[in-house]
């Protein structure tokens, strides 16, 4: 018999590793989780899967299993190493290979020589080559050996396949891996592991491809009146089709951002934020080839822009999830969407947990210190503005200076006689016949009417231009008169003398009109442009009001001081700083209500190394947000004092100076081991959405900074949208399959509403019973169950859900879960049956009766005694029964 380790004790790992042991083999389990194997040594089972308990136990009893923590612990002396670690892969079929990767790179440099590491994780076509690079070991072969084992008969599924699949390239690394099976009774099927890693998917698809099917013929036989059971039973006979999955029922169970939220991409050199719907927009228009996303590896010292691999957009109704932190970042995904958490403290390893099972025992990374860019743009152009102005070159005015006049002598012959007399008297021409000339624009100055505002066409990138920037997005607002564009700062009328003074000194050094105004409440500082306007506004993307001001994607690229010129500006304009309870600690403060500046500032100050708070709340008479910055605690006042007035800064210093205890802001820590400042999730809150959701792929480190600079990992999917993926990757539009996507979609609201039906179209304060809640009968398991995305749709809508399970879960958002069957229908108005599990048939119809208000129920498995209820005045909906 052979020594075997299987890596990690998760459903398919614990399963096979109790398997191999009952059939003779030597097997250490491995995972990272102590208290897990502390509990498997005690043959505590922490899944509900039938028969699993007495194999373990025997296991452990004959010697032949045992539970270490760490893989490298597992491996020393293993002829086989079995990789059974998770796989989730995004709603777009792109897969999450970062644990896997991680476990082969630990056991790598402690494999025994000519042995052998055997995939037994669901992974995409290719993982094979990944897993051999990350091994680093030319003398250990990688094998693709995948697994079909259904929930709730995975025992009887290892012992009794249908077949088994290896996959691999050297053919004596597949007779070895087919000599563990000796005693099983299958076919074995040796092939290429490209092949071996296809057939997974493929299986998949085609048995939900089966049940989409179905569920579509259910619902023509509820149009013209057919029963679906005979209609099944009929096509299974036909040795073509089979019997099996011809079974209707609630569909098959999706997770992504919405598209307010934001990222940080490059492409071409150039940094942009973005929200994910405009990034997709862009992605249709342009293609979706040279995209990097700001992404963060736990452990390095920084965020890094990596390749994305895929972009996907779907649409979604269901429940998603608004998670605030106690640093106030928040951020909103589909409910089974992936987070990158920790519990706080310097030695704990980051794990991932969907967004519903977040608690405020969890923390969130924060991204800092972006990646150092050496090439920055040193100087912007105006003229870049012209077509967001909506002005023809032929309506540009240029004033040329000495050098382009003489140019222009030099070429004028090519301008008919009176316009070059013209040109050369006014030392003017349209920039259409600059470009006809060749005459270079760098020294000349635009305007779009001969005695008009005119400007430079470059303006110089350093401090004194942010700074101005930063008064902008503070003060600042671009007025419309028709076609006449005027931007204005507007400060205080006496006391912001200094801030009138730089914004006039800049924009005169480079030779613009400037006027300025004393107005009754403010001084205003003015320059009218249309070419500067459109450049502002269209280019460097400012905004024209308070509502959309924005950072500009330049500074991204820019030099630190560049950076801090730009916040300066802001906190000139319109911030604060105040002592709390008279002192001697001190908070800056800053408010917009711009959501999106709110984003770009916080990222802009983690990337200088300041953790700023968000508060968000309305002002008295708002009718919108307004986000609040506040940067406390003396370590970090006193890092970020370089936004205040050197007189400020000294007062503040004087004050902070005097605090005998530094205490960190509540709910936030920078640990010494992750290179991220981490906070504590405040709330998770459940809402119902209806819209598109999107996800991308950063295969490389599987994670994406995200809107405020939170830190999320990439999502999850069904086998069927990832051979959807494979396909597209190939070359191929799987639209067939893109179909069975769709219909089962479709199919949870199609059972939403015949229960909806059921209570004559009122879904408010009405009381619904629900047996079964994983997503099918002898498991455990709640990921992407049927049940609970029909069911959280009407619990959207004001439904009151008590639900049974055999499976005894707990912790569902919107469902009340009892112990027991009859408990459950107590009161309610409709009984929807969800989960197939057998005990369901053989309950009490009369003591159900007696209990409910309402006698309707809603088998969307077709499990009840239909006659039975009829019998019993029930009103009956099934699936595909008239």
């Amino acid at each position: 018999m052979s020594k075997i380790a299987v890596i990690g004790t998760g459903y398919v790992g614990l399963t096979t590793g109790a398997c191999f042991a009952h059939i003779g083999h030597d097997v250490v389990c491995a995972d990272i989780d102590a208290g897990k194997v502390e509990r498997l040594q005690r043959g505590e089972i922490p899944i509900l899967e039938d028969g699993l308990d007495n194999l373990v136990h025997e296991g452990i009893q004959n010697g032949r299993l045992s539970f270490v923590v760490g893989a490298v612990n597992a491996v020393q002396d293993c002829e086989f190493a079995y990789l059974c670690v998770p796989t989730p892969q995004g709603a777009d079929g792109s897969a999450d290979l970062s644990y896997i990767e991680d476990a082969a790179r630990e056991i790598g440099p402690e494999l025994p020589s000519e042995s052998v590491v055997v995939n037994k994780s669901t992974v995409p076509v290719g993982s094979t080559r990944v897993v051999e690079r990350a091994l680093g070991r030319s003398d250990v072969a990688v094998v693709s050996n995948p697994e079909f084992l259904r929930e709730g008969s995975a025992i009887h599924d290892f012992l009794n396949p249908d077949r088994i699949v290896i996959g691999a390239e050297d053919q004596a690394a597949a007779v070895k891996v087919s000599s563990l099976y000796l005693g099983i009774t299958a076919p074995v099927i040796v092939t290429d592991p490209a092949s071996a890693e296809t057939i997974k998917y493929a299986a998949n698809a085609f048995l939900a491809t089966k049940i989409s099917f179905i569920n579509a013929v259910a619902a023509v036989c509820e149009a013209v009146g057919a029963d679906i059971k005979d209609v099944a039973l009929g096509m299974g006979y036909d040795s073509r089709i089979g019997h099996e999955f011809l079974k209707p029922g609630p569909g098959w169970g999706g997770s992504c951002f919405v598209g307010s939220e934001t990222l940080l991409v490059r492409r071409d050199g150039q940094i942009r934020l973005v929200r994910f719907d405009e990034l997709f927009a862009e992605v249709d228009s342009t293609g979706a080839d040279g995209w990097e996303a700001l992404s963060w590896r736990p452990g390095e010292p920084a965020p890094e822009f990596l390749p994305v691999s895929r972009f996907t957009a779907r649409p979604y109704e269901g429940d998603v999830v608004d998670v605030v932190t106690k640093m106030g970042r928040r951020i909103t995904t589909t409910v089974d969407h992936p987070f990158v958490t920790s519990d706080g403290l310097d030695d704990a390893t980051p794990i991932r947990k969907l967004g519903h099972e977040l608690t405020t025992d969890d923390w969130l990374p924060i991204a800092q210190h972006f990646p150092l860019v050496i090439d920055h743009p040193g100087h912007g152009r105006i003229l870049d503005g012209l077509a967001a102005a909506g002005l023809d070159p032929e309506a540009v005015i240029a004033r040329l200076d000495d050098l382009q006049v003489e140019l222009l002598r030099q070429r004028a012959e090519v301008l008919p006689a009176a316009r070059r007399r013209d040109a050369l008297r006014s030392r003017t021409l349209r920039l259409s016949e600059m470009r006809l000339l060749d005459i270079p624009t760098l020294r000349a100055r635009f305007g779009t009417t001969t005695n008009g505002t005119y400007v430079p066409d470059v303006v110089p990138f350093d401090e004194t231009f942010w700074r101005m920037i930063g008064l902008y997005l503070a003060e600042g607002h671009i007025a419309e008169d028709g076609a006449r564009r005027r931007i204005c700062w507007s400060f205080h009328p006496t006391d912001e003398a200094e801030l009138v003074e730089a914004v006039r000194t800049f924009w005169e050094g480079c030779g613009v009109k400037v006027t300025v105004r004393r107005l009754q409440t403010a001084t205003q500082v003015s320059i009218s442009s249309r070419l500067l306007a459109a450049w502002l506004d269209g280019v460097l993307g400012v905004g024209r009001s308070c509502y959309d001001k924005r950072i500009p994607d330049q500074v991204w690229s820019a030099p630190d001081a560049d950076k801090k010129a730009l916040l300066r500006g802001l906190w000139d304009g319109d911030g604060s700083w105040s002592l709390i309870a008279g002192g001697p600690s001190v908070v800056l403060e800053y408010g917009t209500v711009s959501r999106a500046l709110a984003d770009g500032m916080l990222r802009l100050l983690g990337d200088l190394g300041v953790v700023a708070r968000l508060k968000v709340g309305r002002t008295a008479k708002s009718t919108v947000d307004t986000y609040w910055l506040c940067i406390s605690g003396a370590d970090q006042v006193e890092s970020a004092l370089w936004l205040l007035p050197p007189s400020e800064r000294a007062e503040i210093g004087r004050s902070t100076g005097r605090q005998a205890k530094r205490i960190a802001p509540t709910g936030y820590r920078r640990l010494t081991q992750k290179h991220a400042a981490w906070a504590r999730v405040a709330s998770v809150s459940r809402r119902q959405y209806d819209g598109t959701v999107y996800s991308l792929t950063v295969p490389e480190t599987h994670t994406v900074v995200t809107s405020f600079g939170l830190v999320t990992h990439q999502c999850f999917p069904k086998d069927t949208r990832a051979m959807v993926r494979i396909a597209e990757d190939a070359g191929y539009d799987f639209g067939l399959l893109k179909g069975v996507v769709t219909v089962n979609g479709e199919q949870f609201e199609r059972v939403a509403e015949k229960i909806v039906e059921l209570l004559g179209g009122e879904v408010e304060g009405k009381r619904i019973a629900a047996w079964g809640l994983t997503f099918k009968a002898r498991t455990d398991d709640l990921r992407e169950s049927p049940s609970l995305e029909i069911l959280q749709r009407l619990a959207a809508r004001g439904a009151i859900i008590r639900g049974y399970d055999p499976s005894m879960p707990s912790g569902i958002d919107g469902i009340e879960v009892v112990d027991d069957p009859y408990a459950a229908v107590e009161g309610a108005e409709v009984l929807a049956v969800l989960t197939e599990w057998d005990e369901f048939r053989w309950l009490d119809l009369d003591k159900v009766a007696d209990a409910m208000a309402a006698l309707n129920v809603l088998d969307a498995r077709n499990l009840l005694d239909r006659a039975g209820l009829l019998r019993r005045g029930f009103e009956y909906r099934g699936i595909g029964r008239s």
